[in-house]
């Protein structure tokens, strides 16, 4: 059963992650490209909600929106001291953008990242759904 004490503790771990996102999507084209080669991005490269800094339940304009942000953020012509490194992050955001487009892919995502939620409420606070 759920106790208030570990909705409370899910409440602020949510703010905190929340915090760290927006302080993320006001990275320079560097910090981005950064992100995007950093150690175990070849798995969290995976998620495209991730690689575009948007939230699962983003809408279509929202995600069309980031999409266009990071791809001229992160062009090869816009950062030629770099550019290997841009165009392999350009790619990555260009392959997640093109994964939430079609519409039956991105459903499948949205059920694993909601499964993945329960999973986490469950083991945080015993409750079966989020």
């Amino acid at each position: 059963m759920a106790t208030k004490e570990s909705g409370t503790e899910w409440t602020t771990f949510l703010s905190q992650v929340r915090a760290i996102e927006k302080k993320d999507s006001n990275m320079t084209s560097d910090q981005q490209i950064e992100r995007l080669h950093k150690p175990g991005s070849k798995y969290l490269n995976l998620n495209p909600f991730y690689v575009l800094q948007v939230d699962p339940d983003a809408g279509e304009d929202e995600i069309k929106k980031q999409f266009k942000r990071l791809s001229i953020l992160l062009h090869p012509d816009k950062n030629p001291n770099d550019r290997d490194r841009a165009t392999n992050a350009f790619e990555t955001v260009n392959k997640a953008n093109k994964l939430l487009k079609e519409k039956e892919t991105l459903e499948k995502f949205k059920l694993i990242i909601a499964d993945a939620r329960n999973r986490v409420m469950k083991m945080v606070t015993g409750a079966t759904t989020y």
